[in-house]
């Protein structure tokens, strides 16, 4: 127990990116980073590890690749549209109006750029914060009567 009494102890220091603003700008970072190596690379898929039994049912790590569907599509006159999404719902940057018009498709990458740098100024948060699911309700238990 002299150890102990020895030792000075601390709270726990929460991270640099502990704000929620910060979280949220994070995840639509790291989601639009995804977005940018598809509109580089269509043939992008991001894999992860997931450990399955084999045949002689001992578990192994297997690699697998996941989807990712493009946040972009291409309009009657032939431009490209974007729209940022956060989580399942797009973004509607003015009323009525929830995607970008691109144009032609070499300037995608460099827009995705642009909006990647905006997120981390912040100049989304205001979207990011509307865009968040409010707290659930909670379903009661019945009560026998």
């Amino acid at each position: 127990m002299t150890v102990l009494k020895s030792l000075q102890f601390a709270a726990v220091p929460r991270g640099a990116n502990s704000s929620p603003e910060q979280s949220r700008r994070n995840k639509l970072i790291t989601r639009l980073d995804q977005q940018l190596k598809l509109a580089r690379d269509p043939s992008y898929a991001p894999s992860r590890v997931r450990w399955l039994p084999d045949a002689s049912g001992i578990k192994q790590p297997v690699e697998i690749k996941r989807r990712i569907n493009p946040w972009w599509r291409t309009d009657l006159a032939g431009q490209i549209v974007l729209t940022v999404r956060y989580g399942s719902k797009p973004l509607e940057f003015e009323k009525g109006k929830a995607a970008i018009l691109i144009g032609p498709r070499d300037q995608l990458p460099p827009t995705i750029e642009n909006l990647i740098k905006a997120v981390a100024e912040g100049e989304l948060d205001q979207l990011l914060a509307g865009a968040q699911r409010g707290p659930r309700d909670v379903p009661r238990k019945k009560v026998a009567a």
